[in-house]
């Protein structure tokens, strides 16, 4: 047999080589197309643990139908870019569910069924043009039994919640029976069966998403509570603080208001002849639960405090001053990557309390409303009868530093009753049986069974519609006007509490859209170095300008001046410090980006020829490893 042509060979294998590529790659689309690496600082484009939980807990399909408008697309940039962005998110919800979730993607163009859709959802359609066209960009999700949740429009300022807001709508279209708030409280804050006042506002406004049980300060709370809110509790009897406690020790989600001084309450209150406030705790449990408070003190800040009348002079003009009691907290005091509190921008409280950490409390504590340097306790008793602002604020002195208004708090605690329930004089038999069985048939619990998520506020004034709205009336309609976000704290709050424990846990992922910050560096550092030196040169390039303008355009009685020749020279001597002042602002300005420039160059570098570098090394390894095989082969074979 004749020897093999060298040629043909060469050719055979470069022809084997593309049939090989071509193969792998189409291989590897079908095999792993579910595979992929997330790099980015926030794992922007994959699913948490929590949402992965969500999802395979699904008993039943999910269809997610994601609205996007080609046409607002095309008029915003910035838009298109960050339907991408929902788009692989959402298929990273598809290849997650195993099945579960059905994804259709439409462009609801104006005047269409699709648009219909859209509108039958309740989308939020935005103008396009004069012409009354409207865009939409929302998500709209249903279920087996027809129940659906949307997303009005997906707002990019919403960007780091937005796994949050999908993995939520999934999880109520998974759980459409709407949950149940039971209300403990001190304070009439719910409207009575004989209507003798009416609720406050967030109850109206928390009732729009919820159930809410009014269970009063002796409550029975049964099994179909989601979470338990609880509203200046005060003179609470044991057998309450257990059914509480034992809630809690079940997994029983909890939002407490607790306040050294309930001004809107003690006001309600006082009304229905009720004894003075002074303040409300839930000592016993808080203890238990490694949660500090105390209903002496009041959080004071001078920073936050809020413009108020305090009396008038001698002369009977009002005095203006700052309550240190009275704090309005701007966006900056909010947790910004919390769900409840991310997208707040501001929250009214009155008279409030502090919370902290107990010291060896084996709890997550984590606070969502914190107060600035300018804070220090103060004395509760200052404020309860007839406080005079003005008289406050010359004794109030900052120490202590920034105090937790609001936290969560979340871990395994510990009951409050460790031997059982409490004893009731008037039927010990009955007593000694719960102590055996627990309260009402249920077996006692000495700590939680899982990790258990509370949110403490030390405030209940923060609900009261005197410090956070306005009613106005518009042509016989009452019209609530916000002027704080208190009630979208509360309800941000219930709807974080009452979903899964996975839900819960997720927290902000941050923005796609991340700026270059050693670009922005790198101007700051130049900016500082060179403007200076910019500076100087426009205003001598200003001086000559003004110089050459005086001598060329000068005028006596309307005619033009005739230069002689030395101004003439003066002239060209301006046009060439001119030209020379220029070309100096020149290089400044190029020295401004030289840096810039040479971070872009290495970009370049490392994104288009990294990859072929990587390539061609790997190959010549092959090749060199390969080679040295036959040459063992052949030396073998020769020995």
């Amino acid at each position: 047999m004749g020897a093999w042509d060298p040629r043909k060979l060469g050719v055979a294998g470069l022809v084997l080589a593309v049939v090989l590529f071509l193969a792998v790659n189409i291989f590897s689309n079908g095999a792993f197309r579910n595979l992929q690496a997330d790099l980015t600082q926030n794992s922007l484009y994959s699913v948490s643990e929590g949402t992965e939980k969500v999802l395979a807990d699904l008993k039943e399909p999910v269809t997610l139908r994601f609205f996007v408008s080609r046409s607002l697309l095309d008029l915003s940039p910035g838009l298109g870019t960050y339907s991408q962005r929902v788009l692989e998110l959402l298929q990273s919800y598809v290849d997650a569910a195993g099945g579960k979730i059905r994804l259709e993607i439409i462009d609801p163009k104006p005047f269409s069924n699709e648009e219909d859709r859209a509108v039958g959802f309740g989308l939020q359609g935005v103008p396009l043009n004069d012409a009354g066209e409207l865009g939409y960009f929302g998500l709209a999700g249903t279920n087996t039994t027809d129940d659906q949740d949307v997303i009005g429009f997906l707002q990019p300022q919403r960007e780091p919640f937005l796994e949050y807001d999908l993995t939520r709508l999934v999880h109520n279209l998974a759980n459409p029976k709407k949950k149940v708030i039971g209300l403990v409280s001190g304070i009439p804050i719910d409207a009575d069966p004989a209507n003798q006042y009416k609720p406050w506002t967030v109850v109206e406004q928390i009732k729009q998403f919820f159930e809410v049980k009014s269970l009063g300060l002796e409550p029975e709370i049964t099994d179909d509570i989601d979470v338990l809110m609880i509203v200046h509790p005060f003179g609470l009897s044991d057998k309450t603080l257990y059914a509480i406690d034992q809630f809690v020790m079940a997994g029983g989600k909890t939002m407490v208001f607790v306040d050294p001084y309930a001004e809107e309450g003690s006001r309600s209150n006082a009304a229905m002849r009720l004894p003075p406030d002074h303040g409300s705790d839930l000592e016993k449990l808080f203890k238990a639960w490694g949660v500090e408070y105390t209903r002496d003190k009041v959080l004071a800040d001078l920073g936050l405090a809020q413009r108020v009348q305090a009396a008038v002079d001698a002369q009977g003009k009002p005095v203006i001053t700052n309550y240190v009691a009275w704090l309005s907290f701007p966006a900056d005091r909010l947790k910004s990557d919390d769900v409840i509190t991310g997208e707040l921008r501001a929250i009214n409280i009155a008279t409030a309390g502090f919370v902290a950490k107990a010291k060896d409390a084996d709890i997550d504590f984590d606070p969502l409303i914190v107060s600035t340097e300018a804070s220090a306790p103060m004395e509760a008793q200052k404020f309860r009868f007839q406080p005079n602002p003005a008289e406050i604020l010359k004794s109030f002195k900052a120490e202590g530093g920034p105090l937790t208004l609001a936290a969560r708090v979340s871990g395994k605690l510990k009951s409050a009753f460790p031997d059982g329930p409490p004893e009731d004089k008037d039927k010990k038999d009955e007593a000694a049986e719960e102590k055996e069985n627990g309260s009402a048939g249920k077996p006692h619990l000495e700590e939680s069974k899982e990790i258990v998520n509370l949110i403490v506020v030390a405030d209940s004034d923060i609900l009261a519609d005197s410090f956070w709205l306005q009613i106005q009336d518009f042509f016989g309609q009452r019209l609530v006007v916000p002027t704080a976000n208190n009630a979208d704290f509360v309800i941000n709050a219930l709807d974080n509490l009452s979903g899964s424990s996975e839900l819960i846990g997720l927290r902000s992922r941050g923005f796609s859209d991340r700026p270059f910050d050693r670009v922005i560096e790198i101007q700051r550092a130049a900016e500082l170095q060179f403007r200076d030196r910019e500076r100087a040169l426009l205003e001598e390039l200003k001086e000559v300008e003004g110089k050459l303008k005086d001598l060329t355009t000068k005028e006596d009685e309307g005619a033009t001046v005739i230069l002689s020749a030395k101004q003439k020279q003066a002239v060209e001597d301006f046009r060439r410090q001119i030209i020379k002042v220029r070309g100096q602002l020149r290089d400044v300005r190029r020295a401004l980006r030289e840096d810039i420039d040479a971070l872009d160059g290495w970009v370049k570098i490392v994104n288009i020829a990294a990859m072929p570098a990587a390539v061609a090394l790997f190959a010549i390894g092959l090749l060199i490893a390969r080679n040295r095989r036959t040459r063992r082969r052949y030396a073998g074979s020769v020995g």
